[in-house]
């Protein structure tokens, strides 16, 4: 039988969203020739804002994997399900975005090579990486169910709960400081390629480097009363937590630039201070979405945003290319930090607008996924039935 929805994770979904198009909106203007130093800084403290979009989105993954489908499953029927639903919009799209780059195909014999490499690594367009890294939960899910399995048998009280959770958190904290400090400093390397290839060079779309937040999603759903109690209970530490690790990252930010330059790349995911940081962002996230609850109308489109948020995910490397050119060829908004809202706020509308239009034709689904899909009864907080009972 068919679970209850749980409606604030499109809210959560629809922010992860809009903050993955400014991030990449961000890269763009943080280029500009000439910008001022004052200007890089604020992107540089803007980027670091929105650093928990891919977190998020493998956080909800675990909350609704683990959700729905605790229990055994169909292996076959739950595959073919997210294989129409999330690689055959992939395929697509890579497909467009190779066929786009200039010098594709190569001429020569490794053509198929070439296609194959840029399917497995999702290296067709630089946000399609995402997909070839959250497909491996769904891949992999009868493995992380057994771990999952495992470790709530162990933590069958709150306080052991919690002691599960902070192990857990300390043998990721370990995996971010191997993958951080550890590699980088001593040119660490397996001998065997495929292992090098899959755990060293393309580490940062192996769904190993994200699991924390796949199992914290999992260990959320079996517990969401009590994970929604907690985050309104403890919002003041949660609030306090995030600023303090904004400032720290903001401060290894500058440290580790150099040359007076905002380098982009050293605020990345795979880091023990983004790990502590990335978490108490999304607890606030989580809280966030509760609060706008008590928003019926506001609710009411970041769920539209949520619910279309793969497709327009797709699409909006592409819609942004034209709308850089566009505000190019005017010579308005195509740099500055006004300019970069401008441009968030038109690729997102268009990248929204097209993944709703391209879902209500015959074989949508095939660029977008599924969607739209049938309404189940929502799983609300007591606070929000209450204020709805009041309306």
């Amino acid at each position: 039988m068919r679970k209850e929805r749980i409606a604030e994770l499109e809210l959560v979904r629809s922010f992860a969203f809009l903050a993955v198009v400014y991030q990449h909106v961000i890269g763009i203007y943080i280029r500009v020739p000439g910008i001022d130093e004052q200007t890089a800084v604020v992107y540089g403290m803007l980027f670091h804002l929105l650093k928990f979009a891919v977190p998020a989105f493998v956080f909800i993954t675990g909350l609704v994997l683990f959700y729905n489908y605790y229990e055994n499953i169909s292996y076959l029927g739950f595959m073919r399900k997210r294989m129409m639903e999330i690689l055959v919009p992939y395929l697509l799209w890579s497909g467009i975005y190779l066929s786009l780059q200039p010098g594709f195909p190569p001429e020569s014999s490794s053509v198929l090579w070439s296609l194959a490499k840029n399917l497995g690594t999702g290296t067709a367009s630089y946000h399609l990486w995402f997909v070839v890294m959250i497909f491996q939960f769904y891949l992999l899910y009868p493995f992380w169910q057994q771990v999952f399995r495992f470790l709530r048998r162990h933590a069958d009280s709150m306080q052991k709960l919690a002691w599960v959770i902070g192990l857990l958190g300390m043998v990721y904290g370990l995996l971010m400081w191997f993958s951080a400090r550890y590699i980088p400093a001593n040119s660490f390397w397996f001998n065997q390629v495929w292992l090098d290839t899959y755990l060293i060079k393309y580490r940062d779309r192996n769904a190993f480097y994200y699991f924390y937040y796949f199992l914290f999603g999992g260990l959320a759903a079996v517990a969401l009363p009590v994970f929604r109690a907690k985050i309104k209970q403890y919002w003041i530490w949660i609030c306090t937590s995030f600023l303090i690790m904004y400032a720290y990252i903001g401060y290894e930010l500058f440290r580790d630039s150099g040359n007076g330059l905002i380098n982009l790349n050293v605020a990345t995911s795979l880091k023990p201070s983004m790990f502590l940081y990335t978490v108490a962002q999304l607890l606030a996230i989580y809280g966030i979405a509760l609060s706008l609850m008590k928003y019926p109308r506001i609710c009411s489109w970041l769920t539209k945003i949520g619910q279309y948020s793969y497709g327009a995910y797709l699409i909006h490397a592409l819609v942004l290319t034209y709308v850089m050119q566009f505000l190019r060829s005017i010579s308005l908004f195509h740099e500055g930090l006004l300019g970069s809202l401008v441009a968030l706020g038109l690729c997102a509308v268009f990248s929204f607008g097209i993944a709703f239009a391209l879902s209500k034709l015959p074989f949508g689904w095939l660029l977008v996924g599924s969607a739209k899909k049938k309404k189940p009864k929502t799983v609300a907080s007591e606070e929000t039935r209450h204020h709805q009972k009041a309306m």
